[in-house]
């Protein structure tokens, strides 16, 4: 599951299935650490940051935002792992922390159930639109920012405006976003 290969816009987005737990095979805290390492590599996977031009330290201050903000499942997973491993000191994870991954790990079978029918250029395309709505920009905004970076026509072949489904998808895609708080700049901080 990486982007080392080339790939075409319309090739639909290639992720490797949640890892299922096998307790014949491996003991738990292990199984909490694959898990939570698919999680670090779905991330990377779909949010394409270094396609969107994102230094490494661009790429790490939104995933730290994200662990701490998103609803995404991967996200949610990736901090119920956490808590469910500092709760259990003793290496022998179990209770309700553990319970209730084995239960978002649910809800991210379906998210990459939904991923598998987007295309890499949707993928990018809602990477983009989340990072600036992140960013407090409105639908609009986004949508005009995504058609200038080229990253959407602005014309289809037959010279019709395609702003309005584009707005209707970027509309889309943030409604799927958690109210993030949005990253701003405090003024203050700087004096």
């Amino acid at each position: 599951m990486n982007f080392d290969k080339e790939f075409d816009e319309t090739d639909l987005v290639d992720v490797e299935d949640v890892p299922i737990f096998k307790a014949s095979e491996q003991e738990m805290e292990q199984f909490l650490k694959d898990l939570y390492g698919y999680c670090v590599r779905l991330h990377n996977h779909i949010k394409a940051y270094p396609y969107l031009g994102f230094t490494h330290e661009e790429q790490t201050e939104l995933f730290t935002y994200l662990i701490k903000n998103s609803s995404e499942p991967q996200y949610c997973l990736l901090r119920t792992i956490t808590v469910a491993r500092a709760i259990n000191k003793d290496d022998d994870p179990s209770g309700n922390a553990v319970a209730e991954a084995f239960s978002e790990m649910e809800s991210l079978k379906a998210y990459v159930k939904l991923l598998k029918v987007m295309t890499y250029k949707d993928l990018l395309v809602r990477s983009a639109a989340e990072y600036l709505y992140m960013d407090g920009l409105t639908v609009n905004e986004i949508t005009d920012e995504l058609i200038a970076e080229k990253f959407l026509d602005e014309y289809s072949e037959d010279e019709d405006s395609l702003l309005d489904n584009h707005r209707k998808r970027i509309r889309r895609y943030i409604s799927s976003f958690k109210d993030f708080d949005v990253i701003v700049d405090d003024p203050k901080a700087e004096n």
